[in-house]
């Protein structure tokens, strides 16, 4: 399994386990997610509920079950909100810091072609997309990665900056 890191902030953002990655005009990485059920898990305990009528155990457990996307909850995401002025002014922040890390003037000049290209795409359709916040990032997200989503129908997939990623095999 490969983790990837934040660059600027060291956060955990993905893994590839959760699906296959694909690059996306060569400049971000591209993850579909699905709807998972989460909770109602009783671990055995209804089972013993007999046994241990006595001490106070009841055979009912809480079946309530969350229908949750499995990206962000695997991840640990927090959604947060963008309009067009308020992406702009992180994603230039977020680009120069990114800039800085990249030596080779071609991977510089190629990143901010692709870069510039599909922030204009992103910025044309802002309202399609939700926006999060990877665990770690929480306390200044200005300086990270902000995770993009946009669906597809029932299919949401998730888009991280390729050059924004640092990938360790655990």
């Amino acid at each position: 399994m490969k983790i990837f890191r934040d660059i600027l902030t060291n956060a955990e953002v993905v893994c590839d386990n959760d699906k296959p990655m694909d690059v996306l005009d060569e400049i971000v990485y591209a993850v579909q997610g699905r709807y998972i059920e989460i909770g109602g898990e009783d671990y055995g305990i209804s089972a013993n509920a007999d046994e241990d009528a006595a001490e106070g155990a009841a055979g009912d457990v809480a079946d309530e079950k969350q229908r949750v996307i499995d990206v962000v909850h695997n991840n640990r995401y927090t959604e947060t909100n963008y309009d067009k002025n308020s992406y702009m002014a992180h994603i230039r922040g977020y680009m120069k810091q990114l800039l800085e890390k990249i030596e080779d003037e071609g991977a510089k000049k190629a990143f901010q072609t692709n870069a510039a290209a599909f922030v204009k795409k992103v910025i044309k359709e802002i309202d399609e997309y939700q926006f999060f916040i990877p665990e770690g990032n929480e306390e200044d997200p200005d300086n990270g990665m902000i995770v993009l989503c946009k669906w597809d129908g029932e299919t949401p997939t998730f888009y991280f900056w390729k050059d924004g990623l640092k990938g360790e095999r655990v």
